[in-house]
């Protein structure tokens, strides 16, 4: 009897760990210009560059319903969403970074899920090769 309660606690306890680890890569990453084809309510991760401050400063702004601004296509910076977002703002944040925000589509608006933003380093993801240092003279 203690076996079989051992062996069914570890076969929860094994999907559990295995629903976890693999959960966040259920979830389908799409830009702006692809939000149209994303079903209702589904979980996305929306990937795209942080755009320009609107003429009117009110659209990209921190408030008391969070911070909003706008996610752009990386290509084609006439394709955007609005974003709405609630939780801690990472120091890397700024116009033409890019970013990846879980949450959904929501009346025309993507609604993020809480301290779900996260900034991409683009010297991570450069083409270019770091500047070389000079070299020191030994002679």
């Amino acid at each position: 009897m203690r076996f079989s309660i051992a062996l069914a606690l570890a076969a929860v306890l094994g999907g559990w760990l295995i629903w976890t680890s693999i959960g966040g890569s259920l979830e389908t990453y799409a830009s702006p210009a692809q939000l149209s084809t994303v079903a209702p309510g589904e979980t996305i991760r929306l990937n795209g560059l942080v755009s320009e401050a609107p003429a009117d400063a009110a659209e990209r702004a921190q408030s008391a319903e969070g911070l909003t601004f706008w996610v752009q296509e990386k290509f084609d910076a006439s394709k955007k969403v609005k974003v709405l977002y609630r939780g801690s703002v990472p120091d890397a944040f700024r116009t033409r970074r890019e970013v990846v925000i879980t949450g959904k589509l929501e009346n025309g608006a993507f609604v993020a899920k809480r301290n779900s933003l996260v900034t991409l380093c683009p010297s991570k993801f450069s083409d270019q090769p770091a500047a070389a240092s000079p070299e020191k003279d030994t002679n």
